[in-house]
């Protein structure tokens, strides 16, 4: 009986240490991390015949508790979602006490389970066939401190884990702790080879993308040297970041561009436009982002020299793709300073020979000469624009001077006949036009047609009551610019005390009102309340609305119906408002004396009292 035991035991120990070595083979034949963790659990269940599920669970210091490295026998999408901190179930209380535990029936499981949380109760119950009816769990060590746990569980109650199934799973959970350091130091190994690889080909990229770049920078530093550079800057820079490249002027004039067609040409200059707006509060921005765009602001950001725009879908940008813009951008951005520097010292140059044409009428000046230095002709048609600016807070009104100084080389740009030559005359902008033995009527067409221009221009960014512009009329001969001159300074001066800022007007189209200017300030003031003092009066005491009437009246030019129509009255009552008019201040509109005193006295009225409350 007693050699029967010992050879039993014998034979015991002799498969335990079979199936060790077959273990360590298993163990040893990967270095690779899951492959070995999940043999581990693998080969523990097969050792065991009563084990018919088993979990190795891994200590996750990030999320502070144990979570699901390996299993076999569950459904392991849920199971893998458990996550059970130290003490919580076996297999927490396993970890914490940092021995082995052995719950030999499911009574005793089920009261170490109870202490799940409902979470991991619910994942457990989905991944396990049944409750187990008796469990082991091993803890692995690795120098003495606990790193996980190996569990088997068996689901059949008639199949008992005995002292040396429990004794064979920790001899595998040492095996297991050494093959999992193992892995895990060939992890890391290779983790780090794969991290200096990495690292080697983002050197090796940065130092790729550094030689472009600094082959790049070369190259647009060498376009910045040489004159008219912008379609070599546009092309260099669509070439480098694969995508179509635009530079415009300060108003969305295109100065350059790498394709033939733009189709999103007029969203490109409303977003310019908006932009000029917001520089005149200094609040500007760099870089703009449209559908389909990307705008860069070039120069100065109070008010920008021009604009460069790239075409894409995308605002992604590589370092190179950022760097090269950005280096495109202060290029082009010191051509557009250095052409706009060329045009003031023009202007400069330019403003020397005007002031002696516009002010002098001697017969010992040399037309000839100053003619030939303006690359005009002595016997040519001329006028002169002058266009007068508000006076402001001096941010300001120099912003309104670029604006408007821009908004004219963009006009110019768009003439067939570029011959316009352009100054300053105090606050003032002169505008000097000429033409080749034209007659006047010509002229005036085609000034009429560059100062429409130049209005629709600059009502995208400035309001009309900001400007006024004066037109002198057409003259002959270079000598006879000072004729021109003067006229367009008496329009301003008449623009300026009898109409509301905005208007523009040929000295011609004054007529008889330009008499006018020759009157002292209360002299005209007594001319008007002579004639307007009885409305005005009546208008105190009633309070109405008739002076009003009366202005809308002559500003249609005496049309009862528009008149009714702007004031929105039936035509009926206006006919009574303009009999009433006519009793209150004693004329008679059918008489053309009456007509134009009243005109002229509601002229006068409306510059020195309208004009000045507003």
């Amino acid at each position: 009986m007693a050699k029967g035991l010992l050879y039993n035991e014998a034979e015991l120990s002799k498969r335990q240490l079979h199936l060790l070595m077959e273990v360590s083979t298993i163990f040893n034949s990967s270095l690779d991390f899951y492959s070995v963790i999940q043999s581990v659990i693998e080969e523990a269940v097969s050792a065991i015949d009563a084990a018919e599920g088993g979990i190795l669970f891994l200590l996750d210091e990030k999320k502070e508790g144990l979570r699901v490295a390996a299993s076999t026998g569950f459904h392991k999408e849920s199971l893998n979602e458990v996550i059970l901190t130290p003490g919580e179930s076996m297999t927490g209380m396993a970890f914490k006490k940092e021995e082995t535990m052995h719950f030999p029936t499911s009574e005793k499981a089920a009261q170490a389970m109870s202490t799940m949380t409902s979470l991991n109760k619910e994942l457990y119950h989905k991944s396990a066939i049944r409750l187990p009816m008796s469990t082991v769990c091993v803890p692995i060590k690795k120098d003495a401190t606990c790193t996980g746990v190996i569990v088997l569980d068996s689901f059949d109650e008639m199949k008992r884990f005995e002292d040396e199934d429990i004794k064979l799973v920790e001899a595998i959970s040492s095996q297991a702790s050494i093959a999992i350091e193992n892995a895990g130091l060939y992890e890391n190994k290779k983790s780090s080879i794969e991290r200096l690889k990495t690292f080697n080909q983002s050197v090796l990229e940065q130092n790729e993308n550094l030689s472009k770049s600094v082959e790049t920078h070369q190259a647009l530093s060498d376009f910045g040297m040489e004159e008219n550079s912008f379609q070599d800057i546009c092309t260099f820079l669509s070439n480098s970041i694969d995508r179509p490249v635009v530079l415009f002027s300060p108003f969305g004039d295109i100065q350059a561009k790498s394709m033939a067609e733009i189709s999103v040409l007029d969203e490109l200059r409303k977003a310019i436009h908006r932009n000029i707006r917001s520089t005149e509060k200094r609040s500007g921005r760099n870089v703009m982002n449209g559908k389909g765009f990307m705008l860069f602001a070039l120069g100065r950001l109070t008010f920008p020299t021009g604009y460069l725009a790239i075409l894409s879908t995308t605002t992604q940008l590589t370092r190179f793709e950022h760097s090269a813009i950005w280096h495109s951008c202060t290029v082009a951005g010191l051509q557009l300073m250095k052409k706009e520097g060329e045009e003031k010292e023009k202007q400069r140059l330019t403003n020397e020979l005007l002031i002696n044409m516009m002010s002098v009428d001697g017969e010992d000046t040399d037309f000839d000469y100053l003619a030939s230095r303006l690359h005009t002709c002595e016997n040519g048609s001329y006028a002169i624009a002058l266009i007068d600016l508000p006076k402001e807070n001096g941010v300001k009104e120099e912003w309104s001077r670029q604006c408007v100084h821009s908004a004219i080389q963009h006009s110019i740009s768009e003439c067939v006949d570029k011959n316009i030559h352009v100054t300053e005359w105090g606050r003032q902008i002169v505008v000097l036009f000429h033409f080749k033995d034209t007659e006047a009527v010509y002229v005036v067409d085609q000034v009429n047609s560059f100062i429409h221009s130049l209005k629709q221009l600059l009502s995208c960014v400035i309001d009309d009551h900001h400007y006024r512009i004066g037109i002198g009329k057409p003259v002959k001969g270079v000598h006879n610019l000072y004729v021109t001159f003067k006229e367009a300074k008496k329009t301003i001066t008449f623009l300026r005390r009898f109409t509301f800022d905005g208007s523009v007007s040929w000295y011609g189209e004054i007529g008889a009102l330009r008499l006018l200017l020759n009157n002292e300030e209360k002299e005209l003031s007594d001319y008007a309340l002579d004639y307007l003092s009885p409305l005005l009066s009546y208008e105190k005491r009633r309070k109405g609305d008739l002076f009003h009437t009366l202005f809308i009246y002559l500003s249609t030019g005496q049309d009862l119906r528009r008149a009714s129509e702007l004031l929105h009255v039936h035509v009926n009552t206006m006919n009574y408002r303009m009999q009433r008019i006519q009793e209150i201040l004693v004329v008679d509109f059918d008489s053309p004396s009456d007509l134009l005193n009243i005109q002229v006295a509601c002229n006068i009225y409306k510059y020195l009292y309208e004009e000045s409350q507003s």
